[in-house]
């Protein structure tokens, strides 16, 4: 990627969720990339909506992420107008869909994916949180020290989800029971997870709570939930001793 990641708030909740991944992504920037890796090519650009003309994120190399209500007016506008930049991949996220009347707008165009959170009604914060951990997914470990360990990136992403409408779910856990707590979550999306043509599972974990064989082992269980020609692929990333034990996401 030329230009690194960009993300656009859209509307007043869109803008809230910009302004609070900038406080998280500013607050970590320092220690995520090494000295050499630390430049624009690598970064995540955050940005309010309407864009002004000195955003430079023009080109089919780029990968961007917008966020806000489906009943905002700009965030279709907003839509329409990021994807005549021709990006490689844009990326969706819509919030609000379950509250007040069902919006009208159109569907994914062939180079967009369309995130609907569940919940759908997710607070600012938590729509930055969700941001962030996509740019993570797509950053190698070797560029970014919360990347994935697992060879994943955005023509993946454009595989297995451009074109379509995808959900995300999300559980957190501690390392005494996250075996336990991750069989009780793929169990409460069973039904969802069975009719998914692809799923993308990114697991997040402190390096004394997982490694690669017990990732395997996460993964051999998803399976017995899925259609056999389903694609199931997944990212690894590890996270620091004084945060969270264990965590899951799921797209499909």
């Amino acid at each position: 990627m030329r230009e690194g990641v960009h993300f656009f708030g859209v509307g007043d909740d869109g803008n809230r969720a910009a302004a609070e991944l900038y406080r998280m992504y500013d607050g970590m920037v320092a220690v995520l990339f090494d000295r050499e890796h630390n430049d624009s090519q690598n970064g995540l650009h955050i940005h309010s909506y309407p864009i002004t003309e000195t955003v430079c994120c023009d080109g089919a190399d780029q990968f961007i992420i917008l966020a806000g209500s489906v009943h905002e007016p700009c965030w279709q506008e907003a839509r329409k107008t990021l994807r005549e930049r021709r990006p490689f991949l844009m990326l969706t996220i819509g919030t609000g869909f379950r509250t007040g009347v069902t919006p009208n707008f159109s569907p994914p165009f062939n180079d967009e994916c369309l995130v609907i959170p569940d919940p759908s009604n997710i607070d600012p914060v938590e729509v930055a949180q969700l941001a962030l951990q996509i740019f993570f997914i797509h950053m190698p470990w070797n560029v970014c020290k919360m990347g994935s360990l697992i060879g994943y990136d955005f023509a993946d992403t454009k595989q297995l989800f451009a074109g379509k409408v995808t959900k995300f779910r999300k559980m957190t856990s501690d390392k005494d029971h996250y075996r336990q707590d991750f069989s009780k979550f793929i169990n409460e999306n069973q039904e969802d997870l069975s009719r998914a043509n692809g799923i993308l599972m990114s697991f997040w974990g402190r390096d004394d709570v997982l490694s690669i064989p017990k990732v395997n082992e996460l993964m051999e269980e998803m399976k017995r939930f899925v259609m056999p020609e389903a694609d199931l692929v997944f990212t690894f990333h590890m996270l620091p001793e004084n945060g969270l034990d264990f965590m899951a996401t799921l797209y499909f």
